[in-house]
């Protein structure tokens, strides 16, 4: 008998590939619908010290593959996580903008007197209002899912991805785009979306 076809339930993905570890508390709310999938790395060494982090609830995303390629389910799919962080301005990083936008931006942006961690929020919340894909998915209509892989401070680098890491992105992201009706167009890697270290997910395939 062949394998049976992968099927959400409850906002667990039910198959054979996929490892149930689903940390409640990094579960902050109802996902009513997801327009994106973002594509982490973990920035630690292992599985376990992320899945760690995850059991003291601040950031975390729907899925982790190991280095293994080892998929863990971590979080409901009908549930938010914090995984993206503030949001750039696509039109501005596309240069897509009317003169108009790109002036309510440019005076959030460049403000006087405000720090540059509030001014990004700032934009990131005027972005926010948007609708997609007139903007970045936001933790508000996106799963996350993390890779397992270290990160170097001196060189600004992270791991390069496994093969057996990319075989199970590749067929993740394959199940999800079927599942939820998400395109090609709409799997992102984290640096794109938000303000990340751009190696992050560099070497990440899912197609």
């Amino acid at each position: 008998m062949g394998e049976s076809t992968p099927a959400v339930k409850n906002g667990k993905l039910v198959a054979s590939k996929v490892v149930d570890k689903v940390k409640s508390k990094i579960e902050k709310g109802s996902l009513t619908k997801v327009d994106a999938i973002v594509v982490h790395q973990t920035g630690s060494s292992s599985a376990a010290s992320s899945l760690s982090s995850y059991d003291k609830g601040a950031n975390g995303a729907h899925f982790l593959i190991d280095k293994d390629g080892t998929i863990y389910q971590t979080a409901r799919m009908d549930q938010k996580c914090w995984h993206v962080g503030n949001i750039k301005s696509r039109c501005n990083e596309l240069k897509t903008c009317t003169p108009d936008e790109l002036k309510e931006i440019n005076s959030i942006l460049f403000k006087k007197g405000e720090s540059y961690e509030l001014r990004i929020r700032n934009l990131s919340q005027q972005e926010a209002k948007k609708a997609y894909p007139n903007r970045y998915p936001t933790n508000d209509d996106s799963l996350g899912i993390e890779l397992v892989g270290s990160f170097r401070a001196k060189s600004s680098t992270y791991d390069v991805v496994t093969n057996p890491q990319n075989e199970s992105l590749i067929w993740l992201v394959s199940v999800l785009q079927s599942v939820l009706g998400v395109t090609d167009k709409d799997v992102y890697r984290h640096p794109e979306v938000s303000y990340k270290q751009p190696s992050e997910a560099q070497s990440a395939k899912w197609k």
